[in-house]
């Protein structure tokens, strides 16, 4: 049956293709401070502690993708003890490569757009309208579904359902990608939608996804075929 409608993360979808901006975040700090790998999971109690203030205090909400990184880091900084100097310096890291990722997303998303229309559905702290503006983004979506703004977050079906409303699809015409198994793949699937796990390279994860694909370009040919 041929995809009618294609959904997309944003994170870990659009502005690092199969990677968690958490693993981008550690990385960059690991690079930055010097941390040891035994620092891992603190340091991912505090990204979390930090996203979830972001998602419920709206304190981010007008942020561009570089203030938007280094306030992240500043959470986490003040969370861990680490220099907060430092850790700016980790986020415009992460920033430099977002930018270069987005600049390809959004040639691969014109791509896509041209074979079916395109919507978001994100897991985000409010500004996301704010970031797809900063990188001219916006025109490419029919509509923008994001937890802050949705009252539910993935992977509870009812932000799917919100995003479904705004076509005039059944879900068995549209399709559904992103990073994440869990809250990406099993509720697309489970409302019947098509869904494709994007990864990195040589991480292949089954899970019970339609395709696996690492790119965006990718997937643009896997719905040329589907």
């Amino acid at each position: 049956m041929r995809v009618k409608f294609i959904f997309l993360d944003f994170g870990g979808c659009i502005d690092a293709p199969g990677i968690h901006t958490r693993t981008l975040f550690w990385d960059a700090f690991r690079a930055e401070l010097g941390l040891a790998a035994e620092e891992r999971t603190r340091f991912q109690e505090a990204y979390s502690l930090a996203d979830k203030r972001m998602m419920d205090s709206g304190e981010a909400k007008a942020l561009g993708l570089r203030e938007f990184n280094r306030h992240n880091a500043r959470l986490i900084a003040k969370e861990c003890g680490y220099p907060i100097s430092d850790s700016e310096k980790a986020a415009d890291r992460v920033t430099r490569l977002m930018d270069s990722y987005l600049v390809e997303s959004r040639e691969a998303l014109i791509e896509l757009k041209s074979l079916a229309p395109l919507a978001l559905i994100s897991n985000f702290t409010g500004n996301l309208p704010v970031i797809l503006e900063e990188f001219s983004l916006s025109e490419l979506f029919e509509s923008v579904t994001e937890s802050f703004y949705a009252g539910a977050a993935k992977p509870d079906l009812k932000i799917f359902r919100q995003a479904l409303s705004t076509t005039s699809f059944a879900p068995e015409d549209c399709l559904y990608i992103g990073d994440n198994p869990v809250n990406d793949i099993a509720p697309a699937k489970a409302l019947g939608m098509k869904a494709v796990l994007i990864h990195p390279p040589g991480q292949r994860r089954e899970c019970g996804a339609d395709a696996y694909v690492e790119t965006l370009r990718e997937l643009a040919r896997w719905v040329q075929s589907a």
